[in-house]
């Protein structure tokens, strides 16, 4: 029976979720595929520690030999961060090694020379564990979606924001309070910086765009929103007018060909696919030319369906052999949409004072660079200011952010202006 050596490098959550996942279902695996996998060594830096946790495994704390062994057929990156991951990478791809990696950083941010890397020599790399977890979004787009031209994606891509919306949404928390809900029960990290201001949803639709779209982009070229800035009130107005609100990202081919790529807070309607995915689960959904939306739902991180992502790149690898493709086969550089020339409808809503003719100012302002008003909203309230929602019909984001601009500067006007994009599709492309 043919045997595949795995040499692991880190130890951590997912190091450790694929250790006990070999060790749980090495028989079940052995049978589906008629190989059997084993971790032969591991390279950690607290190797006492990883050494009490496992058996009849080599623990080694660098990661060269794990690259120099002739008997490790595959090595399993997941340490994170840019070096040495990106080191580690390189060198096995160089020395002809299957690789597989759960790195959505280094990938979204260092891509270009890692993916060129694996098409040039024999090496073969897999990323399927970098967006989504256990959801095999990358594995429908290479295989199950290859016949469809994709139109656009829109995602939920991170667990964390989606949990502490969620929390606001159903137990009508402030997010401060949500978000320490979400630490407490380890959706959330001490510094959650990194998920609730939208760098790792970035991270990751920009990997399934590239994929999708066949051309590189720069993650420094994405823009990005977070969450922290959500008021428990725009969850209330967004439910009152029929509206939840998620952290997505979302990429659509435009008709002439660019892209439009983001990923920020945004209003979709109560009836839409994504509307109903509560807590930390993820969801994804492709929109194709010959399918129409695809969704995949799932947890999108932790040790065991990460571990699971990795696992069937590993064995895809096995199976294919010299067969296995890249999975990123790009033309060019993409061209973004120009920024401010993105339309979408707006959320708006601003602290005012309470007396007459305010509202004709504000949508003079509005009408002057082109944007019609849908709805308005403003309730009584027995304070010194009042909150004022607009809803604007389709608008340029270039005289949307001009006109914020100039209402800031009314003396009635008080506080930050919120913004939030709308997505009114119950797909992820044009309008239905």
């Amino acid at each position: 029976m043919k045997k595949i050596r795995i040499g692991l490098i880190g130890f951590g959550t997912v190091g450790s979720g694929l250790y006990r996942l070999l060790e749980q279902n090495a028989a079940i695996i052995e049978r589906r595929t008629g190989i059997r996998f084993e971790i032969s060594s591991i390279c950690d830096l607290r190797a006492e520690d990883v050494k009490n946790r496992t058996k009849g495994v080599e623990v080694i704390t660098d990661w060269q030999e794990i690259i120099a062994d002739p008997k490790t057929d595959i090595v399993a990156e997941l340490i994170g961060g840019i070096e040495p991951a990106k080191s580690i990478v390189l060198a096995a791809l160089k020395a002809g090694k299957g690789v597989v990696t759960a790195n959505k950083k280094l990938l979204a941010e260092e891509g270009g020379e890692i993916f060129a890397a694996s098409g040039a020599g024999s090496g073969r790399l897999g990323i399927e564990a970098s967006v989504g977890g256990g959801i095999p979004c990358i594995m429908a787009l290479r295989h199950g979606l290859v016949g469809n031209r994709v139109k656009s994606i829109m995602g939920i891509l991170n667990g964390t924001t989606n949990y502490i919306l969620t929390s606001m949404q159903e137990n009508n928390l402030p997010f401060a309070d949500a978000l320490k809900d979400a630490q407490d029960r380890g959706f959330a990290e001490a510094d959650p910086t990194f998920d609730i201001e939208g760098f790792d949803a970035g991270h990751k639709i920009t990997l399934l765009a590239m994929i999708a779209f066949n051309r590189q982009i720069q993650f420094k070229d994405v823009p990005i929103g977070g969450i922290a800035h959500i008021d428990s009130i725009d969850i209330v107005y967004a439910r009152d007018m029929g509206y939840v609100i998620k952290l997505l990202g979302i990429a659509k081919e435009t008709e002439d060909g660019s892209i439009d790529i983001r990923v920020h807070p945004t209003m979709i309607p109560g009836g839409h696919h994504l509307a109903s995915v509560w807590n930390e689960y993820n969801s994804i959904m492709f929109d194709c030319n010959m399918t129409d939306p695809v969704i995949l739902t799932g947890k999108g991180a932790g040790a065991m369906p990460t571990a699971s992502a990795v696992l069937a790149d590993i064995v895809q690898i096995s199976l294919q052999g010299d067969a296995y493709q890249s999975p990123l086969i790009t033309d060019g550089a993409a061209q973004l949409i120009e920024p401010g020339k993105r339309m979408s409808r707006y959320y708006i809503r601003m602290q005012t004072d309470d007396r007459p003719g305010l509202l004709s100012q504000i949508a003079g302002v509005l009408g002057k660079n082109n944007i019609s008003i849908s709805s308005v909203i403003q309730k009584e309230v027995h304070t010194e200011n009042v909150p004022l929602v607009f809803m604007t019909h389709e608008a340029a984001e270039e005289g949307m952010l001009a006109a914020i601009l100039e209402i800031k500067n009314f003396d009635f006007v008080h506080g930050e202006i919120m913004l939030i994009r709308v997505e009114d599709s119950l797909s992820a492309g044009e309008q239905k």
